[in-house]
């Protein structure tokens, strides 16, 4: 995997050119929102991918990286839209500059080219997950199971097991149809044979005695068995073979057609549920239209991260609001699925009716051919493709509202005069000449064979069907069990790293909190724990900070999980915007513990966050810039690596003394506040937090004498005389700096105001600036590659140790 080192970008979104030396460390990009921060992830991952995450998927429409990659001025010339990444290969220290432009976007040159620093980018560019934002992240926490599944699945690279889930679930719906398909044939070619052979139904005794009976009129032996192989009608000459006219069986078969048409119970009652269905599917429009926008809507939902819709841009009062409507939308996008799935059910009971009616009608168009009866036979086949065309409609809920006009009046389409057509079908197969009793036999045995024979070839065929669904469906559970064990066995694994990494995250208020990740069925549940009180799913009960927090830290374990040590690089866009400020240090620190050789590179509009990152050491002072605003002509300004001294420093270089004087209160309050937290000091509770500054420094002051006191005496009983010499200094040192900060503090006293400080000279300010520069530094580690705050290990009251981050410092506070 590669770290970065240096990105240079020139006419790319809304950055029109600007350098940042990140030197492969990790890096910050703070400042107001609309400042341009984004254009510098979305460099990144265009330079890596040749792509731009933001201009696809949903809700971007119409955005393409060829029309909206290059600057706005320069977007008729692609070509001057360039990235350009120094990156450096983690295992071999290998540097090359990485070049892309937005005209060529599917290539990338790489100066100076090697075999394993290409693999390198290419692996990076295979997981273009290490570039996350906030609307990313919130997806793996707040989504249904089967969507959540498919975004973890997404991010481990596991999506072909879910397509092959869904290929092998088809294949066994399939199955399942085609076998219902079977089933009705048999049913239909059984009820054939009977009638036929005016049974009630198939006894081989019973059969076997009927058509020996007839078999003994033509003087043909007696069959001893029935089974696949035997023919009914062996023995009759072909020719005699080529009439199968039977009276009595006709006249059964156009009784059972006029049966049908005049009393069609079982259609009627079919017809009559799907009507009902339909009816509820017609009374509310809105119902398809919400089928239709389902994924959309649960997109939406994903998107969701304020009260500006993700879908259309329409400005709501809050985003709870707006979350409530989508989330109705989406409840009822979910009971329209419900009542999708029962109007097709209903559906398939009226084809498999309309299949036998079929069969019926068809046998009696045969009927009315061999008698001579053009017109009956015209009808009765010109219904028969009726009855096809709405029997295939019916595999469709668009069809099936097409045909709602068939359905709503309770039949089938029932020609004009069928009636009377089968009547006198029926009148005529009566009015045939009886035949002899040879023919009669002889016909007899014709058409038992021939329906023997379809009704045996529709056994057959459910039979290979059924063996088919028993196959898929045994294919489809293996496939699912297998699965689901070794993805449980995986998200077992990501759910301890992913409660672990949360723990440290919120060590004041749930530090005992677990999480459980069960996958089924194509589904991954996430479940966590409030409070003790038992496992929930995460939007229960906790708040969009503590979702945000979650989300991170599953993001966390899956990426370790699926890159191991390869995990060098990640990109944070504005992900933890809701946590709030008492836990954004500890993710600070739970980057550093559990990730010390990434590569963070992270976008904030926080200002206290960005200071935050600098003073727990998770970045230097020098890895950061401030982008201040930003225009379209210009793009960003900004300010390169510098901390509040600098810009102190800044001040005073103009003669600007009130500006320096008043940022030096500000930044003193928020830098002491973070050092109160860090050393445990005592300060007088406030219900509005608001702390002055005086107070802050008597907490930190004291509490840091109270240390090395502590210190010195644990020394002594050790009689340790490098711990001794070492606490001595630090005392030395800080009586010193306590002494020139008391004698300057007047200087930026709240009664001190602005008509005051304009008296002041630079050379009046300066020694003001130092005094606090030298006690600030009391409490900063001295390795440049540090410069974190020291703070204590332990309780309050019970602390351990006085340490820094890099553990350059490290003085024990437990005595003998």
């Amino acid at each position: 995997m590669i770290k970065i080192e240096e990105i240079r970008i020139s006419e790319f979104r809304g950055i029109r050119e600007l350098t940042l030396t990140l030197g492969g460390k990790s890096f910050a990009v703070w400042g107001p929102n609309g400042s341009g921060k984004s254009g510098v992830v979305d460099a990144i991952d265009f330079a890596l991918t040749g792509n731009i995450a933001r201009l696809t998927g949903t809700g971007s429409g119409g955005l393409t990286l060829a029309k909206h990659g290059p600057h706005v001025h320069r977007r008729d010339d692609p070509n001057a839209a360039t990235v350009a990444l120094r990156v450096r290969d983690v295992a071999s220290g290998e540097t090359a500059v990485l070049t892309r432009t937005v005209k060529s976007a599917k290539t990338y040159m790489l100066e100076p080219d090697s075999a394993r620093l290409r693999a390198s980018v290419d692996r990076a560019a295979q997981h273009p997950e290490i570039i996350l934002s906030r609307r990313e992240i919130i997806r793996y926490i707040v989504s249904e199971p089967g969507k959540r599944a498919q975004e973890v699945q997404a991010l481990l690279k596991l999506e072909q097991l879910g397509s092959i889930r869904s290929v092998l679930r088809n294949v066994q719906t399939r199955t399942e149809t085609a076998l219902a398909a079977a089933e009705s044939q048999v049913a239909a070619t059984d009820e054939a044979l009977r009638r036929h052979l005016d049974v009630p139904k198939l006894a081989t005794a019973e059969v076997l005695t009927i058509i020996n009976t007839h078999r003994s009129t033509l003087g043909l032996s007696h069959l001893t068995q029935i089974n696949d192989g035997t023919d009914l009608s062996s023995g009759i000459d072909e020719d005699s073979a080529l009439s199968s006219f039977n009276k009595p069986s006709a006249a059964r078969d156009v009784s059972a057609l006029r049966l049908s048409v005049d009393n069609p119970a079982d259609l009627a009652s079919a017809l009559e549920r799907l009507k009902e269905s339909l009816a509820t599917l017609n009374a509310d429009p809105e119902i398809l239209d919400a089928l239709r926008t389902r994924e959309l809507v649960s997109a939406g939902l994903d998107l969701l991260d304020d009260a500006s819709c993700p879908l259309c841009d329409t400005q709501w009062s809050d985003a709870a609001a707006l979350q409530a409507h989508l989330a109705m939308k989406l409840n009822r996008s979910n009971d329209a699925a419900t009542l999708q799935a029962q109007l097709r059910h209903h559906a398939e009971s009226v084809s498999v009716e309309v299949a036998a009616l079929r069969s019926l009608v068809t046998t009696a168009a045969s009927i009315a051919s061999q008698l001579g009866v053009p017109e009956v036979r015209d009808l009765l086949t010109s219904w028969t493709d009726e009855l096809l065309v709405f029997a295939n409609a019916l595999g469709s809920t668009s069809g099936i509202r097409e045909q709602g006009g068939r359905i709503n009046s309770g039949e089938v389409g029932v020609p004009e005069g069928l009636g009377s057509a089968v009547s006198s079908l029926l009148a005529k197969v009566q009015a045939h000449p009886d035949q002899t009793a040879t023919s009669n036999a002889r016909t007899y045995l014709i058409i038992a064979q021939e329906r023997w024979r379809a009704f045996r070839q529709a056994r057959a065929e459910r039979q290979r069907r059924s063996a088919a669904r028993t196959v898929a469906g045994t294919i489809y559970k293996a496939y699912c069990e297998e699965q689901d064990g070794a993805l449980t066995a995986l998200y077992h694994t990501v759910e301890a790293s992913f409660s672990d990494f949360y723990c440290q995250l919120n060590s004041d208020d749930e530090a005992a909190f677990k999480a459980q990740l069960e996958t089924s069925a194509g589904k991954l549940d996430l479940s966590v724990d409030f409070h003790g009180l038992g496992m929930f799913p995460p939007a229960a009960y906790h708040s969009e900070g503590h979702q945000d927090g979650m989300g991170v830290c599953l993001y966390l374990a899956l990426l370790r999980q699926i890159l191991g040590s390869d995990f060098q690089l990640a990109v944070l866009d504005d992900v933890v915007m809701s946590i709030d400020t008492s836990h954004r240090r500890q993710f600070c620190n739970l980057l550093k513990k559990h990730f010390p050789d990434v590569q963070f590179i992270i976008t904030t509009h926080d200002a206290v966050w960005a200071r935050q990152m600098q003073s727990s050491g998770l970045i230097s002072r020098a890895a950061q810039v401030r982008f201040l605003h930003w225009t379209v002509d210009a793009g960003p300004a900004l300010e390169h690596g510098k901390d509040f001294w600098d810009h102190i420093d800044a001040d005073l270089e103009k003669d600007d003394v009130p500006a320096a004087a008043a940022r030096l209160r500000r930044n003193l309050e928020a830098s002491l506040a973070d050092l109160a937290d860090s050393v445990h000091g005592q300060i007088a509770y406030r219900s509005d937090g608001n702390y002055e500054l005086n107070d802050l420094v008597s907490a930190v002051k004291g509490k840091y004498r109270k240390l090395l006191n502590q210190a010195a005496k644990a020394a002594n009983s050790y009689n340790n005389s490098i711990a001794k010499a070492q606490v001595e200094a630090l005392q030395a040192r800080r009586a010193q700096a306590v002494l020139d900060q008391e004698g300057e503090q007047w200087a930026i006293n709240p009664a001190v105001h602005f008509n005051d400080w304009a008296n002041f000279s630079k050379s009046d300010f300066l020694p003001v600036v130092e005094a606090w520069k030298q006690f600030l530094s009391l409490f900063t580690c001295d390795n440049p590659d540090c410069e974190s705050w020291i703070s204590t290990t332990g309780s309050a009251g019970n602390e351990t140790a006085i340490r820094c981050d890099c553990g350059a410092l490290n003085i024990s506070l437990v005595s003998k």
